[in-house]
């Protein structure tokens, strides 16, 4: 009995090793989405994160936006196959290559598939030749701009959609020759060609897919120097007498912001540019993009009769969307459930920087403005007690 029970001791320590060598490694979730399991794994076996982005873009809006994209980043040992993000059908995915040599790929529940036999530990380059998907880049027939929030990047480009896998992002975009571009990093360069221009936009710092952003189209543009700080404003505007009267004041709040917030949390600016986009019936009153933030213009360009409330909006709008730069895109939440975080952060460093531009208001009265919708929402049977 003592020898049998030596081997079978023996049996199981030397089992128990192997199985410690080759551990046995989960799936990550790939149904239609990014579930937080495949998110979760991503963010563990990924790192060091690049897109290089070229698109072009036809005058057309009925042609297709052409894509080519190559995807570097870092996987750990246990990375298993990469699950990349796009919602377009499989059809809109043409090649997928490594080190210039195209490798099987798969497109299934809104994921480009590669499997792991063709990755390797340690450094990747994957790229991915696409056609462009059309419902986050609201296509117009003189224009057209990116809003990937809060993702909906991946219903355009391939990435890996989740807000705590940032990356640095380079962008190429080919356009028609009478349109203009803006992008979240700072342009680099322009040529033209024939009837097309190419503009190259510089590295970002990085972010999360969901601040990636550009617009392109006919633009007009006013351009100023605030605090040593040049910035640009893109806008379709045709009113020259609206613009001229609201001008000044725009890139002034822009620069109030900057100032005030650099001084309350001793952070310079954190990325490499500050331009600001007017869009025609934007959805939102305005949106975050690093380098390139979007409005609504009739929030920022004001008829003659604005009234004191329109300019304190304006105000708050330009100083909310600048704390952005800080809270939530400097510092990003780890999963949409937190989004609430940067908006609540925004709200009230917006509150405190226009304060002092308009000192005939009760900003702390004004300020309860805010309880009603927070208690509305701290009523239902799904939130946690304030």
């Amino acid at each position: 009995m003592s020898i049998l029970y030596l081997i079978l001791t023996i049996t199981i320590v030397i089992l128990t090793a192997l199985s410690g060598c080759t551990p046995d490694i989960p799936v990550p979730d790939r149904s239609p989405g990014i579930s937080w399991d495949l998110a979760e794994h991503r963010s563990r076996t990924l790192s060091d994160i690049r897109y290089d982005l070229t698109l072009t873009i036809p005058e057309r809006i009925d042609e297709p936006i052409l894509g080519e994209e190559t995807i570097q980043f870092s996987r750990s040992e246990d990375g298993g196959d990469l699950v990349v993000d796009f919602m377009p059908s499989g059809d809109q995915v043409t090649d997928v290559r490594i080190g210039g040599e195209q490798v099987a790929f798969s497109v299934q529940d809104e994921h480009i598939i590669v499997p792991e036999a063709a990755l390797k530990t340690g450094k990747n380059a994957v790229s991915i030749s696409f056609v462009a998907g059309n419902s986050s880049l609201n296509r117009n027939d003189e224009f057209l701009y990116t809003l990937f929030v809060p993702d909906r990047a991946h219903f355009a480009i391939p990435c890996f959609d989740q807000p705590n896998l940032k990356a640095r992002v380079t962008l190429t975009l080919n356009t028609p020759a009478s349109w203009k571009a803006v992008a979240n990093g700072p342009l680099v360069g322009r040529t033209e060609m024939d009837s097309t221009a190419t503009y190259t936009f510089g590295e970002t710092k990085p972010i999360s897919t969901y601040l990636i952003a550009f617009a392109a189209g006919i633009f007009e543009t006013e351009t100023a120097e605030r605090s040593g700080r040049t910035m640009t404003m893109y806008h379709r505007e045709t009113d020259a007498e609206k613009v001229a009267r609201n001008r000044e004041e725009v890139f002034d709040l822009h620069e109030t912001a900057i100032n005030w917030l650099e001084t309350y949390t001793d952070i310079p600016y954190p990325f490499n540019k500050f331009d600001f986009v007017l869009i025609p019936s934007f959805q939102y009153g305005g949106m975050e993009h690093p380098g390139a933030i979007f409005y609504r213009d009739g929030g920022i360009f004001h008829d003659e009769v604005a009234t004191q409330s329109q300019k304190l909006g304006r105000a708050g709008l330009i100083a909310h969307e600048t704390a952005h730069m800080w809270f939530g895109d400097l510092v990003t939440m780890n999963w949409f459930d937190d989004v609430w975080t940067k908006e609540v952060f925004a709200n009230f460093m917006s509150a405190k920087i226009v304060n002092p531009s308009f000192p005939e208001v009760n900003h702390d009265l004004r300020f309860l403005s805010h309880y009603p919708s927070a208690y509305s929402v701290d009523r239902t049977a799904g939130a946690n007690p304030i």
